[in-house]
């Protein structure tokens, strides 16, 4: 179990899925995370790709995010986020069993923040990073969350690295479009 770190359900568990595949995302990395976000969360459109148990989106909704959208392709995680969208009693959900590549190339909405934090030995981030901009899924002012294990190349051209943090194995970067 993993706990949210702000906002109003501050210290509430989340049910993490029970699989090698997923490695939740250690609360004092989200914590940083959503400190250097400040209040660019409030009233976003925010996608979670990769979500295992859902923690970056619940903390965005936590922290008053308009609407989340979770992508995750392993059974275990969509009921894991299922479960903790009810026990926080969130509705501005929306959950989808599914690629995070054919999502993205399926999806019409356009969003705000973006949270990419696939396994980390699925090497997929320049692919999400193309298909997000050349499908126009991101506002003006978007901004892209990664963590990686390793050093992650960010063409300049197309995304501006805002920041870059660095916990243990974690490698965060901020991307804004």
């Amino acid at each position: 179990m993993i706990r949210i770190t702000g906002g109003k359900n501050r210290s509430r568990q989340l049910k993490t899925p029970n699989s090698n595949l997923t490695k939740p995302t250690m609360d004092k990395v989200r914590a940083a995370v959503f400190n250097a976000l400040g209040y660019d969360i409030v009233n976003k459109n925010v996608l979670d790709l990769f979500s295992g148990s859902g923690s970056y989106g619940f903390e965005a909704l936590s922290r008053d995010a308009k609407k989340v959208t979770f992508v995750d392709n392993q059974v275990e995680a969509i009921k894991c986020i299922k479960e903790n969208a009810s026990s926080l009693k969130e509705d501005n959900v929306d959950i989808h069993f599914e690629d995070v590549v054919s999502f993205l190339n399926s999806t019409n909405e356009i969003y705000d923040i973006v949270f990419v934090d696939p396994p980390y030995k699925l090497d997929i981030y320049q692919d999400v990073l193309n298909i997000l901009n050349e499908r126009s899924l991101l506002s003006k002012d978007a901004i892209i969350v990664l963590e990686s294990e390793k050093e992650l190349p960010i063409d300049e051209s197309m995304y501006k690295k805002v920041k870059q943090y660095n916990y243990g194995l974690a490698k965060i970067y901020m991307l804004r479009k």
